[in-house]
C-alpha cells in the first residue's frame, strides 16, 4: 500500500521509508502492497536486510484493509502499524500510527462528488474517519492541519503529531543536458509557468487557467505547464476551459512525468505556482526551493505555514490579481531573481533525514505508552 499511491502521498511513503531503514537499522520493517508488480517501484528499498515486502491483495480497499491485512500483521508479530496514508485495520489491537495529510475531503467535499471520486470519497469519509478516530497517534504534516483534525473529528490535540515533509534532495542536484532539453522541448522550447500536482478541482487549476488567459503571457509566448496524473479524469475539463479562454495552444498537460524531467521542469520554470483551495502541506513548494524557483502560492491552510518568506502569496479566488502577479514576475528579472534567492534559502527548513527521526520517536512513544 506504498506504491500504489499517487502524488504527494506516494512522495511522502517512499522518501519516509528509504530514511527510516537505514536510520533504524535494527528493527524490522515489514511493507504490505496491493500487487506483485508493485515491488520494482520500491526500488532499492526492497532488497535491505530490514525490510519484509508483503503482498496484500483483495477488493474492495475496506476488505482488503479491515478484513485481509490483520492477519498478515498477526502473523508477522507487528508490533506497530503506521498507515501511511488514511486507512488502518480498526480491529487489530496492535498500536497504530496514521499519517492524514488532510481533511479535505471533509472541508472541499462537493470536489470530491463526481464519478471518478465519488467512491474514493465514501471510503475515505467512512473508513478513514473511523480508523482515524481509533488510532493511537495521528501524524500530519503541518498545524493547519492538525487544527482541521482536532476540529473536524474530536481528536484530542495531544494525540496529533505535526511533522514536517521536504523535497527528495534529488531535486537539488542539477539536472543532466538530456532533461534539461527534453524540459525545454515540451513547452516548445518557450519559457513558462509551472503547476506540479495531480489534476484535480481541488488545485483550482480552473482559476489559473483563467489567470494565465487574463495576463500578458500568452501574447509574450510565454506557456503554462500543468505537469501532473489525470487518475481523477480531469484533463479534459482544464482543456475546455483552455479552449473557451482562448489559451489552448499555449497550455500544456503533459500528464506524470518522470524524476529526471521534473526536476528539469523546477529548474527551467519562470515560477512555480500552487493555486490549491488547500493542502496539507505541499510538496511542490519545497520542491520548488530545493530547485532555486520563483514561487506563487495561495494563502488557503498549510501553504503559508509551509512556504514562509520563501515565496509570495495570493487569493486563491482571485484570477484578476494573480495574472497581475504572474505578468509581474515575467517582466520584472530583479524581482524574479529576488524571489528565486528567497526559494533558494527556504530549503534549509526541511530534511527528510529529521521527519524519519521524528517520526520513530512517536513509535517509541507510543510502544513506551501501551506498556505502562
Amino acid at each position: 500500500m506504498v506504491a500504489s499511491s499517487v502524488g504527494g502521498t506516494r512522495v511522502y511513503a517512499l522518501q519516509l521509508l528509504n530514511e527510516l531503514v537505514a536510520l533504524r537499522a535494527n528493527w524490522t520493517f515489514f511493507l504490505y502492497l496491493r500487487a506483485e508488480s508493485e515491488m520494482q517501484e520500491l526500488g532499492q528499498l526492497a532488497q535491505a536486510e530490514n525490510v519484509r515486502a508483503r503482498v496484500v491483495s483483495g477488493r474492495p480497499n475496506a476488505w482488503r484493509v479491515q478484513m485481509v491485512l490483520p492477519s498478515h500483521l498477526e502473523r508477522d508479530r507487528v508490533d506497530v502499524f503506521h498507515s501511511l496514508g488514511f486507512f488502518a485495520p480498526i480491529r487489530w489491537r496492535g498500536i497504530k500510527i496514521i499519517t492524514v495529510h488532510d481533511l479535505n475531503f471533509m472541508v472541499t467535499s462537493r470536489n470530491w462528488l463526481r464519478g471518478p471520486t465519488l467512491f474514493r470519497w465514501l471510503d475515505l469519509r467512512l473508513q478513514a474517519v473511523a480508523s482515524i478516530r481509533n488510532a493511537d497517534t495521528v501524524i500530519t504534516d503541518s498545524d493547519s492541519s492538525r487544527e482541521q483534525i482536532t476540529r473536524l473529528l474530536g481528536i484530542p490535540r495531544d494525540r496529533v503529531r505535526v511533522i514536517l515533509l521536504a523535497a527528495d534532495p534529488f531535486f537539488s542536484q542539477s539536472p543532466g543536458e538530456e532533461d534539461l532539453a527534453g524540459a525545454r522541448a515540451l513547452a516548445s522550447g518557450k519559457p513558462f509557468v509551472l503547476f506540479v500536482g495531480i489534476l484535480s478541482p481541488q488545485k483550482n487549476l480552473l482559476t489559473l487557467v483563467d489567470a494565465y488567459a487574463r495576463s500578458r503571457l500568452p501574447a509574450a509566448g510565454v506557456r503554462l505547464v500543468l505537469a501532473g496524473s489525470d487518475q481523477e479524469r480531469y484533463a479534459t475539463t482544464i482543456r475546455d476551459a483552455a479552449r473557451a479562454a482562448g489559451v489552448a495552444e499555449t497550455v500544456d498537460l503533459p500528464g506524470f512525468v518522470s524524476r529526471p524531467m521534473l526536476r528539469a521542469l523546477y529548474r527551467s520554470a519562470m515560477c512555480v505556482v500552487l493555486p490549491s483551495h488547500g493542502e496539507g502541506f505541499g510538496l511542490p513548494l519545497v520542491e520548488g526551493m530545493a530547485s532555486g524557483t520563483p514561487i506563487l502560492a495561495a494563502n488557503r491552510q498549510a501553504i503559508p505555514e509551509v512556504l514562509g518568506k520563501a515565496g509570495l502569496l495570493f487569493e486563491p479566488d482571485d484570477p484578476a490579481g494573480i495574472a497581475a502577479l504572474l505578468d509581474r514576475v515575467a517582466e520584472d528579472a530583479v524581482f524574479r531573481e529576488e524571489l528565486a534567492r528567497r526559494s533558494s534559502e527556504g530549503r534549509q527548513r526541511f530534511s527528510w533525514r529529521r521527519t524519519a527521526e521524528e517520526t520513530a520517536a512517536v513509535y517509541e512513544s507510543a510502544v513506551a505508552r501501551r506498556r505502562r
